[in-house]
């Protein structure tokens, strides 16, 4: 028998190299990550404090079903109302438009009500607004009954692009399913028959396709109509009076964003994601506070996220209602600051102190967890890989200076909620944590020549870096207005792309001392959104890029997004009110 040849095939030898050079690598990469995670050490907290955290976390571990239940109890009232649609419209390309698409007038509604329909056919109809809620109507039928069944396909669009344009071909979308895009094809089999369509719907338009019918029958539509549903009641609506009918224009879009994101808690968007992120719920209650003065939801929304906080004590970003209450898989580092931030708000507006009491030991929990990211030198850096560290959706931007000055903020504010309980000496230890988080700013980022603070690694600087130093109380004196006046001077400074992004930014413009700056900086962002025909304003607007997108597609953008309220709080608010937009140009007609 002839032995076995000992020759390894060149391939094969190729591919075993390679492979001990990847394994390599990884060992090396693995013992230097090894080395920079032994090289960090978080701050230290005195002992008593870590006895603090341990039971606060077990009391607030205990409390999560009751919190759920005070949740079901605050489950507001939805307030409904019939808007039937005002015209007929078709979309056009027209470059001047919002994104490349207008929609023109295409006849009186009438026109299309009671007339017969037949494959191929296609209306939309535009309802004059933006609103959330369902779609009803009648089928008639004429003289020849109908033999078949119909099938419709509807779409509903928030903005004209998602009437024009197709699907994208199904692949990776950031993680989101496309069928969050609003269109649906229905098969009907009765004529005549009410229909109310089984989903809720976000949008002004909606687009009716006859996809298959029968030549041996006729059929049409009469009736159509949208049921409108909203947790904010108008008749609680503050009285303001505005100082100009540019900043009425812009409140008013802020408010009717506001309004149609107010459902059984306030959802982020209500075409996408439909769900409580404790991110957009302090700006939403901000802006609540200012309007329509809904407590309920407020508190049905912090005892939602507190009852579903994890086994490590943990607030999760986004929680679930329905099937049933959970919570969702999201640990954005900041958006845990922010609940002590949140409960501290309310509490002011609210004067409801036993809410504020009951969810004190949540957010002392919060502190352990968050404290893990502060070095012993009072500097924010990154570890692990169980955060999500957000800021905003800003490609390439280094977040560390922004996570430090909002790490600091939430600190302070869950300093001064302890105060005003009465329990500030939980969390004493935080003077000193912001002590030293203001010395290792000062000195490890904060760069003198530059006139900004800027990022460790690679010196970058970002408008949101700037806005949350400020906002974190980490900059005195004429640091406050000169970072944020010099990265509006950088051309290479890192910009927000969100209302989200931009909220923040204008709010320190405020606390910096830059009110004209503040007010120019609303008039330049959400009055170009007016000036495009915001129905109501967007998740995502880049005044250079209208299709800009963190999903690879505008189609799958929200519209009507909650954490672009901002000026329904910041024109309104005693804070802030007295230093409006001059002037905001009429808005084009979509």
């Amino acid at each position: 028998m002839q032995g076995k040849s000992h020759v390894i095939n060149p391939l094969k030898k190729f591919f075993v190299l390679s492979w001990c050079v990847l394994a390599f690598m990884g060992y090396v990469a693995g013992q230097a990550s090894r080395a920079e995670t032994s090289e960090f050490r978080r701050i230290d907290c005195p002992p008593n404090a870590l006895e603090t955290f341990r039971i606060c976390r077990e009391t607030a571990l205990a409390r999560r079903t009751a919190w759920l239940k005070k949740a079901e109890a605050c489950k507001p009232e939805l307030f409904r109302r019939e808007v039937v649609p005002v015209r007929l419209v078709k979309v056009v390309p027209d470059k001047a438009a919002f994104q490349g698409w207008r929609a023109v007038p295409n006849g009186a509604v009438d026109s299309a009500l009671r007339r017969m329909l037949k494959r191929g056919d296609m209306l939309i109809f535009d309802f004059g607004e933006h609103l959330v809620g369902s779609v009803a109507f009648r089928f008639v039928g004429f003289d020849k009954a109908m033999d078949a069944p119909m099938r419709l396909k509807f779409t509903f669009a928030e903005v004209p692009l998602e009437l024009a344009e197709d699907e994208p071909p199904s692949a990776d979308w950031r993680g989101l399913s496309l069928a969050w895009i609003q269109r649906e094809t229905f098969t009907f089999d009765n004529v005549p028959s009410e229909v109310r369509l089984p989903r809720r719907y976000a949008f002004r338009y909606m687009k009716v396709e006859v996809i298959a019918s029968t030549p041996g029958g006729k059929f049409g539509l009469d009736d159509v109509k949208a049921i409108a549903e909203t947790s904010a009641n108008e008749k609680n609506l503050r009285p303001w009076r505005a100082p100009s009918p540019e900043a009425a224009k812009m409140e008013e879009i802020a408010r009717r964003t506001l309004r149609d994101c107010m459902q059984t808690v306030f959802e982020d968007g209500p075409k996408r994601d439909r769900r409580l992120w404790l991110g957009d719920l302090r700006l939403e209650a901000l802006a609540n506070y200012e309007t329509y003065r809904n407590f309920e939801i407020v508190k049905r929304s912090l005892y939602l996220l507190a009852g579903t906080a994890d086994d490590t004590g943990l607030v999760r970003s986004d929680a679930y209602e329905r099937p049933t209450l959970r919570r969702g898989g999201c640990r954005i580092l900041e958006y845990a600051a922010f609940f002590a931030v949140t409960v501290l708000e309310y509490l002011e507006a609210s004067g409801d102190r036993e809410t504020a009491e009951d969810l004190w030991p949540l957010c002392v929990a919060q502190l352990d967890l968050l404290l893990n990211t502060i070095g012993v030198d009072g500097v924010f850096r990154p570890v692990g890989k169980e955060w999500w560290y957000f800021i905003d959706h800003c490609p390439g931007l280094d977040r560390q200076v922004a996570e430090e000055g909002a790490l600091a903020f939430g600190f302070r504010k869950t300093l001064e909620l302890g105060q005003k309980l009465g329990r500030e000496g939980d969390v004493a230890f935080l003077s000193d944590v912001l002590a030293r988080m203001a010395q290792g700013t000062s000195s490890r980022l904060w760069n003198e020549e530059r006139g900004m603070f800027v990022c460790e690694k690679d010196g970058q600087a970002s408008y949101l870096g700037q806005a949350w130093i400020v906002l974190g109380g980490l900059a005195d004196g004429d640091r406050l207005a000169r970072c944020m006046k010099t990265v509006m001077a950088d051309a290479n400074a890192v910009r927000p792309v969100s209302p989200y992004g931009h909220h923040y930014f204008t709010e320190a413009l405020y606390v910096a001392g830059l009110p004209r700056e503040a007010a120019a900086h609303m008039k330049s962002y959400w009055g170009r959104m007016v000036e495009l025909g915001a129905d109501t304003f967007w998740e995502v607007f880049v005044p250079e890029d209208e299709r800009a997108s963190p999903y690879r597609t505008p189609l799958l953008n929200s519209y009507c997004h909650a954490w672009s309220c901002a000026p329904a709080y910041f024109l309104r608010s005693a804070k802030y009110g007295r230093t409006a937009p001059e002037s905001v140009s009429n808005p084009t007609t979509r």
